[in-house]
């Protein structure tokens, strides 16, 4: 009989899979309800973007070929609105293609990464698959990053650091007097990648100017993503700027075809309809003050954002994140290593209410 345990081998058993925020038509049919309203996984709750719409109906005849395989026409537009040039930049679906190939591309076996803990998960899951140690460095009590500990734990197997920036689960940030002075420590041997899927909600003057530092360190690599600010996550279309030489390794190990034709379309349109960005980030600054001044009324405390998503803390997280369920509000319940909080994301005005009276109600015990 054939063992797939013992044929995938220690390192996958172990392995324990990223679990998404519940769909919204999934918690509707499980409980009979409808009207159900998901802030579970940082969508961005504006929807798709009219004009990536209108250009993805427009080529729907085309689905019959295969995507361009270098992104042609979407890396012209980015590389222009960047002002990069585009042999700098690498397409993925979503970032979390992007972590895969670095750290197939860049991490050996014997090697490790490094990220701070709580951040994303899916750097460790995909290391692990790989057979690569993540050494994860607690942050401090404040959910900042504790830049003294990571520093302490480097060493010559370090190939890859992870920062997210800003920070998810916490909505913390690395400022660029920290991000420079972090650089200029770590060697040139060392991968520095900054995960900036939230960089368009950012409002702190102090956020590190990226596109200078990465021409300043040619060890530094963002990441960044049309899934959030963009309205385009069911299109998964991510995309690193970094040191020419580095994409070039990176597009070496990149499947051909990756990003799939409506998303390289509705990227393209994305990036034209400027409207649709400024009512995106509009939107989630005025819904994270409304959202800051309810917390405050029923007592809460909570973590001051850079993205869209606010972490509170309500005392047991996993009890009331499973209150809201039944009441038709998906938030995140982000396990033991954050027990007291959940996760919400900003969404309209709309949204928001409902998730303040929904959680002002469970909060008081009620049914």
């Amino acid at each position: 009989m054939t063992d797939f345990r013992k044929l995938a081998g220690k390192d996958i058993n172990e392995l324990i899979p990223y679990k998404p925020g519940k769909p919204v038509k999934e918690l509707e049919r499980e409980l009979g309800i409808s009207e159900a309203i998901k802030l579970a996984s940082n969508e961005n709750s504006l929807g798709v973007p009219e004009l990536a719409k209108k250009a993805v109906i427009e080529h729907l005849d085309e689905m019959n070929f295969y995507p361009y395989g270098d992104a042609f026409y979407l890396r012209r537009k980015l590389s222009s609105l960047l002002e990069v040039n585009p042999d700098r930049l690498l397409f993925g679906t979503g970032s979390n293609e992007i972590i895969e190939l670095l750290i197939r591309t860049f991490a050996k076996k014997g090697d490790s990464i490094l990220s701070y803990f709580p951040s994303f998960s899916v750097y460790g899951i995909i290391a692990k698959a790989a057979g690569i140690e993540c050494k994860w460095i607690k942050v401090k009590d404040d959910f900042y990053v504790d830049f003294d500990k990571i520093k302490e734990n480097m060493d010559e197997k370090v190939r890859i650091v992870f920062l997210a920036n800003p920070n998810n689960p916490t909505g913390t940030y690395i400022s660029a007097e920290q991000l420079e002075d972090f650089m200029e420590f770590v060697n040139e041997n060392t991968i520095v990648v900054l995960d900036e899927a939230y960089v368009e909600y950012v409002d702190a003057h102090d956020f590190p100017n990226t596109f200078r530092l990465i021409n300043k360190y040619k060890n530094l690599i963002s990441m960044r993503t049309f899934s959030k600010a963009y309205g385009l996550a069911g299109f998964r279309v991510g995309y690193a700027i970094g040191d020419k030489e580095a994409i070039d390794m990176l597009n070496r190990v990149r499947q051909p075809f990756n990003v799939n034709m409506a998303g390289q379309i509705a990227a393209e349109a994305a990036l034209d309809d400027k409207d649709f960005l400024r009512k995106s980030i509009k939107n989630n600054r005025e819904g994270k003050k409304y959202l800051y001044t309810e917390f405050k009324k029923l007592g809460l405390k909570y973590v001051e954002t850079q993205a869209n998503f606010i972490l509170v803390n309500v005392g047991d997280g996993e009890k009331i994140f499973n209150k809201l369920l039944r009441e038709g509000v998906i938030v995140r319940f982000l396990g033991e290593a954050l027990k007291e909080y959940i996760r919400v994301t900003i969404g309209t005005p709309e949204q928001n209410k409902i998730f303040i009276d929904k959680l002002n109600k469970v909060l008081g015990g009620t049914q």
